[in-house]
């Protein structure tokens, strides 16, 4: 750029005290740079960037769900261990996985109507009145 013009091979390895044949080397080893504006697909209707999917969430949306898991783990602190093992297998509250009927059972070593029978008992539970006052904003967030 200092010339006014792009940089020669040549102009590389005298800067970088260099042979020519190495810095192609090293130029054919580093992987290309793609723009993620630029038009994928059949149509080029979709930018790379569109496809990309972020791990990233938003400072307002972290606050949200450790407020959240907070009141979870609080609301279900009144259920008995065996009813918040189920419950939180059920809906994936632990690692992520909803677990059926048949999983949680085989897990606890319970029949599946039993885990049944405590799963009804414990949302029976979580659906009264106080209980659901302590997370009625997030659920109506949701809507």
């Amino acid at each position: 750029q200092e010339k006014g013009r792009t940089a020669t091979l040549e102009d590389i390895a005298k800067e970088l005290k260099m042979t020519a044949p190495q810095v192609r080397e090293v130029l054919l080893k580093v992987p290309r740079s793609v723009s993620l504006e630029v038009k994928v697909g059949k149509e080029k209707d979709t930018e790379l960037g569109e496809l990309l999917e972020t791990e990233h969430i938003s400072p307002e949306e972290a606050l949200m769900r450790e407020a959240l898991q907070k009141d979870l783990h609080n609301l279900l602190a009144d259920l008995t261990s065996r009813e918040r093992d189920v419950i939180k297998m059920r809906f994936g509250l632990g690692d992520g996985n909803p677990y059926s009927l048949a999983e949680i059972g085989r897990a606890l070593d319970l029949s599946r109507e039993r885990v049944r029978q405590i799963e009804s008992k414990a949302l029976q539970k979580l659906r009264q009145p106080k209980r659901r006052e302590r997370i009625r904003d997030y659920l109506d967030s949701l809507s």
